[in-house]
């Protein structure tokens, strides 16, 4: 049975470039509002105070923006750099804190009940965005790998299995780790995280999407204003189960049908949910009636295409005859705007954006190079990524704005 870390992210934030140094965006760190520590960190009564337990945290950040793959090399930077230990909050005439403090201070922050309120720092940090920015009405969904640096088990009690890369595509290459899954909203700035999980590499994608089209429907809900339109996903959800939960949201389902579940498909209509006419040739697409759920469908022939027809629809009227699906029969063939569409693809084609939202995590804030043992450390360094895209991402609006005011 799969360990689930239930480990809930409830985070939207904006995009940013990296065509600007990280030395830019060094002020991030001081976007973040670390005061959740201060209830579960409490002063000592005696002995030495310890260091800034928010100056660690925000030195954590600071790691991811730079780059650093190792706690060593971050401990080196601060040494030689007075001015990247203040931008911290470490006290410039004491000693910055040794690889072992950062290490203590990294197994605290995996304890259960830590790392899950560091999904206010996101959520708040994402608020803030939205305020500066209009949010679109479509959200995506994937997941993409986290590799472990552990010795490979079926035994292991960290959590980590073994999984694919890509399940719906049926490709052969397997890792051994764990699998962050997120659901993004499409933003003019780039795409932003509504909702995260992480779990093991066996986990399906289906076993955690509909908690993240719940979670990424009630946060975008509440602070928009309105339901998300459109859930965009690829082969890999392809399961009538989340098509009818989007329906029952008032959302619609974009995704791309797994040809291994084309066995069983309706001879009614071809593959993409058209409709066939009574002398066997598919439809022509005449719009949706949403006021009814339904998609309208006409004669081929009486549309201008060439095809041998005996009148087996028995309709000699001018308009021809005519068909309507509605969505509710079969949510997973019948969408609008309808499959076969340019708008359905056209709608279907933003789903790269959470691709290049892994892209940018993994290779510019190192969330791919997991060198720590367990989930729930996998987890709190997802966090870790998450919150620093989106400070950065809250300095770099604020950037914009002061350009085009002056």
């Amino acid at each position: 049975m799969a360990v689930n870390y239930e480990g809930d992210i409830f985070a939207k934030g904006g995009s940013f470039s990296f065509r600007r140094t990280w030395v830019n965006y060094i002020p991030a760190v001081t976007q973040v509002d670390c005061s959740f520590l201060d209830n579960y960190f409490k002063p000592k009564a005696y002995g030495r105070l310890g260091y800034d337990r928010k100056a660690l945290f925000r030195a954590l950040l600071l790691k991811k923006l730079m780059r650093l793959s190792t706690t060593k090399t971050l401990v080196n930077c601060l040494q030689y750099s007075p001015i990247l230990a203040c931008w911290c909050g470490f006290h410039t005439g004491k000693k910055t804190p040794s690889e072992s403090v950062f290490s203590r201070f990294e197994e605290q922050l995996s304890q259960n009940g830590i790392n899950t309120v560091m999904g206010e720092i996101c959520e708040k940090l994402t608020i803030e965005i939205l305020k500066k920015v209009d949010a679109t009405s479509e959200v995506v969904i994937d997941s993409t790998d986290i590799p472990a640096k552990e010795t490979p088990s079926t035994e292991t009690e960290t959590g980590a299995a073994y999984g694919y890369r890509t399940a719906s595509a049926e490709e052969t290459s397997i890792f051994y780790g764990f699998k962050a899954h997120l659901a993004v909203v499409n933003m003019p700035v780039g795409p932003l995280p509504l909702a995260a999980r992480v779990a093991p590499a066996n986990c399906s994608d289906m076993e955690l999407a509909d908690k993240l089209i719940k979670e990424a429907c009630e946060f975008y809900k509440n602070v928009v204003g309105k339901a998300p339109h459109f859930y965009i996903m690829d082969a890999g959800y392809d399961a009538e189960a989340i098509y009818s939960q989007v329906l029952e949201l008032g959302g619609q389902a974009i995704i791309k049908l797994n040809p291994r579940n084309q066995k069983n498909r309706n001879k009614d209509h071809t593959s993409d949910g058209t409709p066939l006419c009574p002398a066997g040739y598919a439809m022509v697409y005449q719009g949706t009636e949403k006021n009814i759920g339904a998609n309208k469908f006409r004669c081929p022939q009486k549309c201008g295409q060439q095809v041998t027809c005996q009148g087996e629809c028995s309709n000699q009227t001018s308009y021809g005859y005519q068909k309507r699906v509605y969505f509710k029969d079969n949510p997973r063939y019948f969408c609008s705007p309808h499959r076969g569409s340019d708008n359905w693809q056209k709608i279907y084609n933003k789903r790269s954006s959470i691709e290049r939202l892994f892209s940018l995590l993994k290779c510019h804030l190192n969330m791919g190079n997991l060198t720590k043992r367990g989930i729930e450390k996998a987890f709190t360094d997802t966090m870790l990524c998450l919150i620093t895209y989106l400070a950065v991402t809250l300095t770099e609006l604020k950037r914009q704005k002061i350009q085009k005011a002056a």
